[in-house]
């Protein structure tokens, strides 16, 4: 007796006769929760948004969107390393018979940061997204995050007889590894700090409010600097490859934002 899958018919399945073989066909905006491994061994519950696509040849119709989800449920069942991306992707391309596999996740990864005076602990929380794809064998995997900072003017300190505007910042960086792995923002926080007027802390008691309001005036920092310092220390990062660096600061005195970018050439 046949199954239930052998009596319906796998429309996905059928021959097209377009002749039109797409790059990428797949699920978006599916909501996961998974456990990552941190650098310390701990563990860190998240939800991530995810993406998962892969290629179809001229004369498939479709492919089956159901296996893509029950891949991902597999995967996450275990806590995850930037590392296991690698294991969904090859996973993916079993199961579907694709050439190509493309993940895009994105999700909010918490640092521990206590107040800079007092000590109180709390969580920042850094927006991270990998974007990850295999192809044939050839591997190409993006780490980027997106942490807020402050930023004081120095054309405001410099012409003002007291005081300078400052404000909240967007600092984005897009990186790659020469071994084309996935990143946690752990070790790259440090870089952030040192390149910008100063950081925004999840608890600040009054000696740390007193103590982050003198550090901003004290280094004050256009976008341009941010991104000037930034990129000097990550050119000096052995791992990486190729990066992008943006700061956006919303500006407190001004009806818009202010941005700078640096891109390294890319690599060929």
């Amino acid at each position: 007796m046949r199954s239930v899958f052998e009596q319906l018919p796998d429309v996905a399945m059928e021959m097209d006769s377009r002749g039109v073989a797409l790059q990428a066909v797949g699920i978006r905006e599916l909501r996961l929760p998974l456990r990552l491994l941190t650098p310390t061994g701990a563990e860190q519950a998240v939800v991530a948004s995810v993406e998962l696509s892969v290629d179809i040849e001229a004369n498939q119709r479709g492919t089956h969107m159901s296996r893509l989800v029950e891949t991902l449920y597999e995967w996450t069942a275990q806590p995850l390393s930037p590392a296991d991306v690698r294991t969904l992707l090859q996973l993916t391309q079993e199961r579907l018979g694709s050439r190509r596999a493309h993940l895009r996740m994105r999700f909010p990864y918490f640092l521990p940061l206590a107040a800079p005076v007092t000590g109180a602990p709390g969580l920042l929380d850094v927006e991270v997204e990998w974007d990850a794809q295999l192809n044939n064998g050839a591997s190409c995997s993006t780490t980027s995050f997106e942490v807020p900072a402050l930023t004081l003017c120095p054309c405001s300190k410099a012409i003002a007889d007291f005081g300078a505007h400052n404000q909240r910042a967007l600092v984005r960086l897009w990186l790659q590894t020469k071994e084309r792995t996935l990143l946690l923002p752990d070790d790259y926080l440090p870089l952030i700090e040192q390149s910008v007027s100063a950081l925004v802390y999840p608890v600040l008691k009054r000696p740390d409010e007193k103590f982050v309001t003198e550090k901003t005036y004290e280094t004050p920092r256009f976008v341009e600097d941010v991104v000037r310092e930034l990129v000097l220390r990550l050119q000096g990062r052995e791992e990486l490859r190729w990066f992008r660096v943006e700061c956006e600061s919303i500006e407190s005195i001004h009806n818009h934002n202010a941005f700078a970018v640096y891109e390294e050439p890319r690599p060929k």
